[in-house]
């Protein structure tokens, strides 16, 4: 649990801009999706923006870790930014690979939640892309010639496997890439073992994590009783019901965090 390699490579980058000189530092998005992290640069003078246009010609912007469409990136260049790219090394090959593949006249669908900012970026790389979320939203599609599928990188592999299969009925020439990030897997599948040996589980990370909001999900699969809180001060009082509890946490909550709430826990 904690940081994972992308998280901490997008928070180094954002780092090592602040102390780099006087300029200002903007990043196109959140950094990562953990509020504590966005709060305590944001007291350090970073500013974070939505668009392009509110980043002035003169300062350093920082990709975020799920990365922009690259017509966002071309807009900052256009406009003179010093860009510093934090983006994590799993969706820069899923980037690369939307490419790829649109170049070679494939029709691109991806997987995951088309509000998220790593699926907006993905979307950015190819011409015309179908985003969808569920097995449900794959049926409704009319498709024809070479298809390629990319999923999030922090989505649950039964939830793209169910999309695939739905695909592979639909499509003569589908192209499945598999992209989910083995660190999201990984956790997730710890997690599973974590709750067969606890009471109750608390789940910690940013509300608009995709890969907390998946673990919470995880964990409620499992039956036991189960929190998803943002740091020490959600910890729910009907914790103290249970002898043994299990902590987990989100790819981008800081250890800090985690070593709060287990502190909390152990004076309770």
């Amino acid at each position: 649990m904690g940081f994972c390699l992308g998280v901490r490579r997008a928070v180094g980058t954002l780092e090592d801009a602040v102390n780099f000189d006087d300029s200002e530092v903007y990043t196109l998005g959140p950094i990562i999706h953990n509020p504590q992290v966005v709060s305590d640069f944001e007291s350090r003078g970073v500013k974070t923006v939505e668009s392009p246009d509110d980043v002035p010609s003169d300062c350093r912007v920082i990709i975020r870790a799920h990365g922009i469409p690259l017509q966002l990136k071309e807009e900052l260049k256009l406009r003179g930014s010093r860009i510093m790219d934090g983006t994590c090394p799993k969706v820069i090959a899923s980037q690369k690979t939307v490419r790829k593949y649109a170049s070679l006249g494939y029709h691109t669908v991806i997987v995951g939640d088309p509000d998220h900012g790593e699926i907006r970026g993905l979307a950015g790389y190819a011409d015309h892309p179908i985003v969808i979320s569920s097995p449900e939203e794959a049926e409704k599609l009319t498709l024809s010639g070479p298809v390629m599928v990319i999923g999030q990188t922090t989505i649950k592999q039964d939830e793209y496997d169910k999309v695939c299969r739905v695909l592979e009925q639909k499509c003569e020439q589908l192209k499945i890439v598999e992209s989910i990030c083995s660190a999201t897997s990984k956790r997730q599948e710890a997690l599973v073992d974590l709750c067969k040996r606890v009471d109750a589980c608390l789940i910690i990370g940013g509300r608009d994590s995709a890969n907390t909001q998946r673990l919470y999900m995880t964990a409620r699969e499992t039956g036991i009783p189960c929190w998803h809180i943002q740091d020490a001060s959600e910890i729910p009082g009907k914790i103290g019901d249970f002898e043994v509890i299990g902590l987990s946490a989100g790819a981008s909550t800081p250890d800090s965090v985690i070593l709060a709430v287990e502190r909390r826990l152990q004076s309770m």
